[in-house]
């Protein structure tokens, strides 16, 4: 193997968008918006029609690595293989491009992805009380690395990216269960073509049988542990559901969850099929106040932390998250949070706003048909958590050499 430092590797000389480019339209991407290579969103602007967020800068090309400089401990990072069109990222990423003729891309990015260089990053990012922890670019310029020859080096990255690939496989049967989870929810209860509508009686344009309800008349709010930095700083414990396990306007991620070693409540508790809402947002985007998840099986406790609250209803819990996350509510109430620079939702303040509630049968059927698409998804999910656990198992033993592959 021969050392060399990332510096020597890569180009981290990024060009930027400015309105001279004359784009008819962007696809950013944000810091939070790509963990582990794996995109939970990616926002569409249109320049003139859509404010276009300062930090929405650095353009990106196809095989440039991603490196969040700010909370670099949460694992922001990904190298870009499918690159949509005129692709911006936020200020708060280091792109590295890496020199073909030097290094293989795809195993520079595994390489940096290892826990113990993600640790030492966050271990030297500095921060303030009212910032984030971060690290500049330069800092990841100075890592070294004991690289083996070109062939070997894209062997490894071959046996990696095996893994991921199947997981983005996952992830699109994923994407299409759930588009078809909310085309039903809008069918029936958007647009009114539910079972029976042709000959359904409507009064003020609602369905009869159907009635708004005040949210206090539909769930009960229960808020979870507050907790202090050393209660979490632990390997071993309870699950700590948290902001990080809800995706931009609701869903569930996996990778989100901490472990917790402090006291908690039985009704702080959730298990497999609860509903839990965001109530706090460290943005001003209002992608996680308001937002909600539906708890996926785990094998030990999980209690939730204070950005959020468990949803405790009669209705079915899969209703009432379809009807938030699908029903626009989720962004309705999110307008109810406030803050200067971290939006609170108290829970009170919705107590008194109305959902539109359809008859009881039209609610079993529609569940009847969600629940298996719901259980589908779990499925798969817990498919990927297994197919990343044997990636990151693998990842130090081939980076370090310990296990060989063979070169074609």
């Amino acid at each position: 193997m021969t050392r060399f430092l990332v510096k020597d590797l890569v180009k981290t000389n990024v060009s930027c968008y400015n309105k001279s480019d004359n784009w008819e339209y962007i696809n950013y991407l944000d810091t939070g918006n790509l963990t582990n290579n794996v995109i939970s969103e990616v926002v569409k602007l249109i320049p003139g029609e859509d404010t276009i967020p300062s930090r929405a800068k650095r353009k990106v090309k196809q095989g440039d690595i991603l490196y969040s400089t700010v909370r670099p401990n949460q694992c922001h990072f990904g190298y870009m293989k499918n690159l949509l069109d005129n692709m911006l990222v936020s200020t708060g990423y280091a792109v590295l491009e890496p020199l073909a003729d030097k290094v293989c891309g795809k195993y520079l990015y595994y390489y940096l992805t290892q826990r113990e260089i993600v640790e030492y990053l966050h271990s030297i990012a500095e921060g303030t009380v009212s910032t984030y922890p971060s690290i500049q670019p330069k800092d990841i310029e100075k890592i070294s690395i004991d690289m083996p020859d070109l062939d070997e080096q894209k062997a490894i990255a071959s046996v990696l990216s095996a893994y991921d690939d199947l997981i983005e496989k996952n992830n699109r049967k994923i994407e299409i269960l759930q588009d078809m989870a909310e085309e039903l929810y809008k069918e029936w209860f958007v647009r009114f073509r539910f079972p029976g509508y042709k000959t359904a009686k409507f009064t003020d344009g609602i369905p009869d049988g159907w009635e708004y309800k005040p949210f206090s008349k539909i769930a009960t709010f229960e808020r979870g542990v507050s907790y202090s930095s050393d209660e979490i700083d632990c390997e071993d414990g309870i699950n700590l559901i948290n902001l990080k396990n809800i995706n931009s306007y609701g869903g569930f991620r996996l990778d989100g969850t901490k472990k917790y070693n402090g006291k908690y409540r039985d009704g702080q508790v959730v298990k497999c099929g609860d509903l839990v809402m965001g109530v706090t947002d460290m943005t001003q985007d209002r992608r996680t106040v308001g937002a909600v998840a539906l708890i996926p099986h785990f094998d030990n406790t999980c209690v939730i932390s204070a950005d959020l609250v468990k949803l405790n209803s009669d209705i079915d819990n899969l209703f009432i998250y379809s009807l938030c996350r699908y029903g626009y509510y989720s962004k309705f109430f999110s307008q109810f949070a406030n803050g200067s620079n971290v939006l609170h939702l108290k829970p009170s303040s919705l107590r008194n706003q109305k959902m539109l509630i359809p008859r009881e049968d039209l609610i079993d059927s529609y569940v009847k048909v969600v629940r298996q698409i719901n259980d589908t998804v779990n499925n798969l999910n817990r498919e990927n958590d297994n197919l990343k656990q044997q990636r990151d198992l693998l990842l130090p033993r081939l980076m370090s050499g310990k296990l060989e592959v063979k070169v074609s």
